[in-house]
């Protein structure tokens, strides 16, 4: 919902509590108790901050409310008492911060889909190598899924990304110190 519109919503919600609280409400009965949810409403709209101004605002409307009938049982006694406001601040509170983290909770969400997602893509362009492949025992080429024959250090390039260097391994390094020893003896 557009940031314009939910503080227009909480004043139309507060306007229609109002209202229906003059108008269709029973004045001997104490319905100022829904002003509760109101609060709640507005801070769920527009946050905890705009919910406890609006519960700091509602209790005097509502007193003033209650005093234009002129058979009404005066509440001023129960809207004032510390239990109401302490339940109408716990409403601002708890649904601002619920509001809150449940935004919080849905963006990272999202933010997880979106990470899955690149996983995946990333995933799917991973090759993993398998099965049986054919390699001469000669000269070490490999042969392709295609039928050719190529040699081991470009044929695992091209399917996994590995890059080679050429060097000499231990094993070898001896047998090729050997060969060197006994040609030029």
């Amino acid at each position: 919902m557009n940031k314009l519109i939910k503080p227009i919503v909480a004043a139309v919600v507060i306007a229609i509590y109002l209202t229906l609280l003059r108008y269709v409400a029973p004045s001997n009965e104490p319905y100022f108790m829904l002003g509760t949810a109101v609060v709640g409403t507005v801070a769920w709209l527009c946050g905890s901050v705009m919910g406890l101004a609006s519960a700091l605002l509602l209790v005097p409307a509502t007193i003033w409310v209650y005093d234009q009938f002129s058979i009404s049982t005066n509440y001023d006694t129960y809207a004032f008492a510390p239990a109401h406001i302490t339940l109408q601040i716990l409403a601002a509170v708890s649904l601002g911060n619920l509001k809150r983290n449940t935004k919080m909770l849905s963006q990272r969400d999202s933010d997880l889909a979106a990470a899955n997602e690149r996983l995946r893509g990333l995933l799917a362009d991973v090759q993993e190598l398998g099965g049986v492949h054919n390699l001469c025992s000669h000269c070490k080429s490999i042969q392709d899924k295609d039928g050719a024959w190529r040699h081991v250090d470009v044929y695992l390039k091209e399917q996994t990304k590995m890059e080679f260097s050429h060097c000499i391994c231990p094993e070898c390094a001896k047998e090729f110190e050997k060969d060197i020893d006994s040609g030029s003896a």
